[in-house]
């Protein structure tokens, strides 16, 4: 869930929201970044190596070495950044790095026309603006780095127009303050467009957070609606439910379908003499017992009604269904808790009642529930903390009567 003071913190004069989703949102904002300099790095190459042409009546004195400085250090440059960048894992050197490509593809203008003598050098001081206009807006630089390479850019170009005498004072002037309103446009947009992102970011946050919030609590819904909520195994409408879809896959597939029917002995005895808290204590461990000797997902333990359980076997025989029941007889029996009332131990039992069947066309599911409590009256007539199974004569020997 979205902490309330993160929408207060983002619109503080800090601009930015707390350390840790700041974090998040410049490591998103930086991949973005990646994509965008792949795609735009080579038409900035393809740009910038254009001007090469107009190099030749630009400054034609130094247009070998103009050259040079645009395919041997620039150019190789700007495709190192194009193609590298997404592997420098490090958000400060990947800052440094674009920005300086950024200030360095700006300064070989003024580089080329400081080694020129040729009157058409005066006029090549417009290609700084380009390339700050590049970088703030489609390159789209941090805010930060925007304003530094900015200010290291126009400060080169301040230089510039400070020693170039060719042009009337006049024309240097309106020269100077239109590309500095072009910086403090490009700059605007640079942080309206990171005011945008910010505002996207937290919108997506919020949702991503009420998406989180729905699926819990759909999640929750579903486990309330299937769930015991005394003692938090399945509920008698989940046992109902997955006793037909075991029942139907057992008929298709031909497997066994066993099923354990549960009674704690002399419990309305016990709730008399211990309390209804007492009692529903005794529920919860009982519960966690018959839960714990289960071991495949597919099994399933239910409470089946008041002190009644019962356990869902998929693919399971009678005779190892009637073992599983005695592993349960033992395990409610290990809780060792008192029980003065009970007329089958002084401490708190069970009888179980266990059948099996390979379900076959004409048979329903509630053929297994009535014979499992067939089973289970004669284990409680028989004296109770007893495991019965109702099944084929060859699995009789190995069943605890």
């Amino acid at each position: 869930m979205l902490h309330p003071e993160l929408e207060q913190s983002f619109w503080t004069r800090r601009k930015k929201f707390p350390a840790a989703m700041e974090q998040a949102f410049q490591a998103e904002m930086d991949r973005l970044r990646d994509l965008r300099v792949r795609r735009t790095g080579l038409v900035a190459v393809v740009l910038y190596a254009a001007f090469a042409v107009t190099d030749r009546v630009m400054v034609p004195d130094v247009y070998q070495q103009a050259l040079a400085i645009r395919f041997l250090l620039v150019i190789p440059l700007l495709l190192l950044a194009t193609f590298g960048i997404a592997h420098v894992k490090k958000p400060l050197l990947r800052e440094i790095l674009l920005s300086s490509v950024v200030v360095i593809t700006g300064a070989s203008l003024p580089w080329i026309f400081s080694l020129s003598h040729h009157p058409n050098a005066a006029y090549y001081e417009t290609g700084i603006t380009l390339v700050i206009l590049f970088g703030n807006i489609v390159l789209n630089l941090r805010f930060r780095d925007a304003v530094v390479s900015s200010v290291i850019l126009m400060g080169a170009y301040a230089v510039f127009l400070c020693v170039q005498h060719k042009l009337p004072p006049e024309v240097r002037l309106n020269n100077g303050l239109f590309s500095f309103a072009l910086v403090v446009i490009s700059l605007i947009a640079n942080f309206r467009t990171d005011q945008d992102q910010r505002r996207a970011y937290l919108a997506r946050s919020r949702e991503r957070a009420r998406n989180a919030e729905l699926s819990h609590a759909v999640e929750l819904l579903g486990k309330l609606s299937s769930e015991d909520a005394l003692t938090q195994v399945a509920n008698r409408r989940e046992f109902d439910r997955r006793l037909d879809l075991e029942w139907a896959r057992a008929k298709r597939e031909g497997q066994f379908l066993a099923l354990i029917l549960i009674d704690v002995d002399c419990f309305k005895a016990y709730n008399d003499h211990y309390g209804h808290p007492a009692g529903d204590a005794c529920l919860r461990g009982i519960a966690g017992r018959l839960a714990s000797v289960l071991k495949r997902s597919s099994d399933l333990v239910a409470r089946f009604g008041g002190e009644e359980f019962v356990a869902l076997l998929p693919a399971t025989g009678a005779g190892e269904a009637a073992a599983l029941a005695e592993r349960m007889r033992l395990a409610v029996r290990e809780l060792n808790l008192p029980h003065a009332a009970s007329t089958a131990a002084p401490i708190v039992t069970a009888s179980f009642g266990v059948y099996a069947v390979q379900p076959v066309d004409d048979e329903q599911a509630s053929t297994l529930l009535d014979k499992a409590d067939a089973a289970l009256y004669r284990a409680k007539q028989g004296g109770r903390d007893r495991v019965v199974a109702d099944m084929p004569p060859e699995y009789q020997a190995g069943a605890t009567q």
